[in-house]
Order: structure tokens, then C-alpha cells, then sequence
């Protein structure tokens, strides 16, 4: 179960907290009204297959995730088949004030400058400190998803 938050980076002094970064290449083989979702996904050397479902949370995004990890050949292969536009974004592990570490994602492609960042949490009750470059809270604004994003005109 997947459970996370999402918001919108308010300004930059998160990047003074990096500890590590990766190039994330992504697409989806399913449309916005199909469920669950099939995302296919390079982070670095490594190709992923993930299936998610809707939240089932209207608060939170609270949701079924599986994830399976698949040769790039395999993700290569099924680029061309993509049903929206592919995703290139710079994902940033990011330490919080609080410990807690935050994925903060820099969009290159289809929308250059919107820049995310991410809580997962380990249950709904979890507490966590919100940096002071976390800005709106866009968790349950559909269209932040990755997969609407991702039918955004270039």
C-alpha cells in the first residue's frame, strides 16, 4: 500500500538537502479512465513495471501499487506504444527538517517547469514536519498525477 502526499516546491533551498539524484524516463500504457494504471519506468540502469489503483483515500493518496522490476530492452520496446507523452524528469532524495526523506522531482518533459515534491508515509497516522520550501498542497488535485501530466500538451 502506497501512501504519500504530494506538493508543489515553493523555492529552491531544498537543493542545499540532496542526498542523491536520478534521471527517471516514463510512460504509460493505459488512458486516464482505464484502471489500474500501467506505468513503465527507467531510474538509472534499471527498468520497472507498475500497476496502481486508485486511492482509496479522499484526504491522502492511499493507494494498491505493485511494482516489478523489468529489463530496459522490454521498456525500450514499448516506448513507441506510449498513450500519453513520455515523462524525463531528475528525481532529488531530499532530507527534511525532521529526518523524513522527500523525493522532489524536476520535470524536463512534457512540462518544463514544474517542479514536485513527495511524502511517502509509513501509515496514515505518521507525523510529519513540512520544510519550509514545500508550498501548496496538490495531493488530491488529479491533474498533479504523473498520468495526467503525462496527456498535457507538450
Amino acid at each position: 500500500m502506497e501512501i504519500e502526499r504530494k506538493f508543489l516546491v515553493a523555492n529552491s533551498s531544498w537543493q542545499k538537502n540532496v542526498l542523491n539524484s536520478e534521471e527517471i524516463i516514463q510512460f504509460y500504457l493505459t488512458n486516464l479512465d482505464q484502471s489500474p494504471t500501467l506505468r513503465l519506468r527507467t531510474k538509472g540502469d534499471k527498468g520497472y513495471m507498475t500497476l496502481k489503483y486508485p486511492s482509496q483515500s479522499t484526504t491522502i493518496l492511499m493507494r494498491e501499487e505493485y511494482e516489478y522490476e523489468i529489463p530496459i530492452a522490454d521498456i525500450s520496446a514499448q516506448m513507441s506504444k506510449a498513450t500519453g507523452n513520455i515523462i524525463k524528469k531528475t528525481r532529488h532524495n531530499v532530507k527534511g527538517p525532521d529526518g523524513h526523506v522527500w523525493e522532489v522531482d524536476e520535470f524536463e518533459s512534457p512540462i518544463s517547469d514544474l517542479t514536485l515534491a513527495e511524502i511517502e508515509y509509513s501509515d496514515e497516522k505518521m507525523e510529519v514536519d513540512l520544510p519550509e520550501w514545500v508550498g501548496e498542497e496538490v495531493t488530491t488535485d488529479p491533474s498533479y498525477s504523473n498520468l495526467q501530466l503525462s496527456f498535457r500538451p507538450l
